[in-house]
């Protein structure tokens, strides 16, 4: 059975749109290629950091400002618990992305051995330290499941554990496009989709060796036990179980259903060209308004800057977290003959590749805004034969 084919998207409008960021200065280009997760042509990173310490210092950040908003949410003073009550969203979003990066970033780079060096009993270590306090998957099982979705033989089919869980939350190929739609955002929002997942982090933080997993129901101990008894249920609830519990799966759900092009047939996609094909490139942002040199009107600048601040900062911030806007440069820097241990500097290394011509093709499958990103793997997935897996009654639809 053939992949299903979908039309890629305008790799030269995904560069124009960030060449448009230029009407900003050079001075700001750093800044909006961090939000963007698109460098310019060219372009290196202004600052070089230790993984390792890139970690601590997320770990640390994570713990200051949850206690930051946990003090302010249980002050004395009136005035400090209302600008605690003000500040949730944003407090949620950043601490939520917090989490996310301890998970899907530095304990990610860990299982592959490329948080600390090539120190492999060193990055085991890390893994198991990282997974514990963000209440992931254990390493062991997160390290065989996501080394088994980089095989070329099961990438992205129903033997790729990512895969497989889309299809048993509903999200399957061979749907119409509205009700993928509809169960993705049902999912986003499901009281049972967020309970099944807390309950497999919980459970899988159990099946670990004794002394860890004694470690891991302390910390879940003084999360969900503690911490309510010392400062009160509803201020422990907005400020740490709401972002490491729902902002946390939400992210989840949001960036790996758009990660990759997936199950567009029963079988593996056909050689490395195939493998290249199902990854892609996603970023933050859209075109600067303006064009040749007029300044864009009052309203196209209200709209661009409120989507900035309510879509595209938010997704870099809690959703594409890291180095995931080049995640495509993760599976392919073999190809593109790239060290893996580059990935700190990925999204440069990413248009480095482009750059020099050996690229495998990721600039030609680029997309921009989470809007899109979702449409285009969405819309491939219902153009794609439908596939026989039996799936729980919760995710199927109502």
């Amino acid at each position: 059975m053939e992949d299903t084919q979908i039309a890629p998207p305008d790799g030269a409008a995904g560069a124009a749109v960030r060449q448009s960021y230029l009407r900003f200065g050079r001075w700001s280009q750093p800044f909006w290629s961090w939000l963007t997760g698109k460098p310019l042509p060219g372009e290196s990173p202004r600052l070089s950091v230790a993984p390792a310490y890139m970690a601590l210092w997320t770990v640390a950040g994570i713990v200051l400002f949850s206690a930051l908003h946990l003090a302010l949410l249980s002050a004395a003073a009136p005035l400090l618990v209302l600008l605690g009550y003000l500040l949730t969203p944003v407090f949620a979003i950043g601490l939520g992305g917090g989490w996310r990066l301890v998970q899907v970033v530095y304990a990610h780079h860990a299982i592959h051995g490329t948080l600390i060096g090539a120190q492999a009993p060193a990055n085991i270590v890390a893994a198991k330290l990282l997974t514990v306090f963000a209440l992931a998957q254990n390493q062991d099982e997160y390290e065989r499941e996501h080394l088994d979705h980089h095989r070329r033989n099961i990438f992205t089919t129903l033997d790729d554990a990512d895969a497989a869980l889309l299809y048993k939350f509903g999200i399957r190929p061979g749907i119409p496009l509205p009700r993928l739609r509809y169960r993705l955002f049902a999912t986003l929002c499901s009281p049972r989709y967020h309970l099944w997942f807390l309950k497999a982090r919980l459970l899988s933080n159990l099946r670990r060796p004794l002394r860890w997993k004694c470690a891991a129901l302390a910390w879940m101990a003084t999360v969900f036990v503690g911490l309510p008894l010392a400062f009160g249920l509803l201020p422990v609830l907005l400020a740490l179980w709401l972002p490491l519990v729902l902002v946390y799966q939400m992210s989840a759900l949001l960036q790996f259903s758009t990660e990759h092009m997936w199950l567009l047939s029963a079988r593996a996609p056909y050689g490395m060209q195939g493998y290249a094909q199902r990854c892609v490139g996603r970023f933050c942002g859209e075109m600067v308004p303006g064009r040749g040199g007029k300044p864009g009107g009052v309203a196209a600048w209200l709209g661009w800057s409120g989507r900035l601040l309510l879509l595209h900062l938010p997704t870099r911030l809690c959703v594409l977290v890291g180095d995931l806007p080049a995640h495509d440069w993760h599976h392919l820097c073999g190809q593109v003959r790239h060290s893996p241990e580059a990935w700190p500097s990925a999204i440069y290394e990413r248009q480095r590749a482009i750059d020099s011509g050996l690229s495998a093709g990721m600039e030609l499958r680029e997309l921009w805004g989470l809007p899109q990103m979702i449409a285009h793997v969405l819309e491939a997935m219902a153009r794609a034969p439908a596939l026989e897996l039996a799936a729980p009654s919760w995710a199927r639809e109502a």
